[in-house]
């Protein structure tokens, strides 16, 4: 697939500089230094990225790591990552060393259950996506992470993932709608099935997509992700137990919207363009019926100047709400009027048509 000279000259002429910004470095790629150097300069003077710049805060509590608040680390990373920021920038080298040193610290501690791992997780997948992949921390908690996920999805088994919810006598009843999951799978907290958080990291690790025994083992779990029986599992992966009686949901797992129907919920269309953009990444998910029906799908949004409109309700940016559940899509600041959205839409088709067309 060509990407359209038309087209990519609209949104060049019509877009934000974000997305100016990464159209040129990413889409088109042959910029000179001095164009570079003006794009990067009026990127960064852009009161959007500013205020993104400003939500990256020092924190550390879970509630500013893994949340759906604006000042959250995940939520300011997604946003900015979306903008073009990366690695090298001495803004964002900033603002994002004292969660690198963090990870440093962290590496060397010891599970205390589900969530320090999660956290890990997190901070080194959206580090991994501004360029950090290959800091020495980063690299160490997302090859880990790979090697417990891989040696569970290569042998392809789930029907051992849940047990009786009597299992345990202290289930709660308030949770009784949750599935609850085998032990066996969560030994010290690091859980052997895929958060989404994984497979960015690993999406956006040079050292794992540029190394053929390491990509092979990504392709291998985006084919067991790919499996319906995966897909069937619960929204939420279910309930996991800590001794001697606690209880807590956990999530975050990868489900594909349209897997099973032809049509997408427009409260879940931002996370279905995710979700579409980063399995765009993967040699064996472009070849699957679900990301080619998907992609198709997208043409329904054509207008007849030739470009892609997708309804605003589509792309929401939430007051409250996860990045990385596409709750937070906005790319430009006035996005009451058409141009704005057309552009938003226009740009993320491109993105995922580019990837497809190498």
């Amino acid at each position: 697939m060509r990407l359209s000279y038309e087209n990519v000259n609209w949104l060049i002429q019509n877009s934000s500089p974000q997305i100016r910004y990464r159209v040129y470095i990413e889409l088109l790629g042959d910029t000179t230094e001095r164009e570079k150097e003006l794009l990067k300069k009026n990127l960064l003077s852009d009161n959007l990225v500013q205020l993104w710049l400003r939500n990256l805060r020092p924190n550390f509590d879970k509630n500013t790591l893994h949340s759906g608040k604006s000042e959250a680390f995940e939520n300011a990373m997604g946003k900015l990552y979306e903008f073009g920021l990366r690695k090298g920038e001495k803004i964002l080298d900033k603002r994002t060393e004292p969660f690198r040193l963090w990870l440093a610290k962290q590496i060397h501690l010891p599970n205390e259950g589900y969530f320090p791992v999660l956290y890990r997780t997190i901070v080194a997948s959206f580090l991994s996506m501004a360029g950090y992949s290959n800091d020495d921390a980063v690299e160490t908690t997302i090859l880990k992470r790979l090697e417990t996920i891989y040696t569970f999805a290569k042998e392809g088994n789930l029907n051992d993932v849940y047990i009786p919810q009597d299992s345990f006598s202290s289930f709660p009843k308030n949770l009784r709608g949750y599935p609850l999951i085998n032990p066996d799978l969560y030994p010290e907290g690091d859980i052997k099935l895929p958060w989404i958080y994984d497979i960015y990291a690993s999406m956006h690790s040079s050292f794992i997509m540029e190394h053929a025994e390491l990509r092979n083992k990504v392709e291998t779990i985006i084919a067991f992700i790919l499996k319906p029986e995966y897909q069937k599992l619960h929204q939420h992966y279910g309930v996991i137990y800590k001794k001697p009686n606690k209880y807590y949901v956990v999530g975050w797992n990868v489900h594909l919207p349209g897997y099973f129907q032809s049509s997408i919920a427009p409260e879940n269309f931002g996370y279905f363009m995710l979700m579409l953009n980063l399995m765009s990444r993967s040699k064996t998910a472009r070849k699957h019926q679900w990301f080619t029906r998907s992609f198709s799908f997208l043409e329904k949004f054509r207008t007849e100047d030739g470009l892609i409109l997708f309804p605003r309700n589509f792309l929401p940016e939430k007051k409250f709400g996860y990045w990385i559940a596409g709750k937070r899509m906005g790319l430009e600041v006035n996005r009451r009027i058409e141009k704005t959205i057309k552009c938003e839409s226009m740009f993320r088709y491109l993105e995922i048509a580019a990837r497809i067309a190498d």
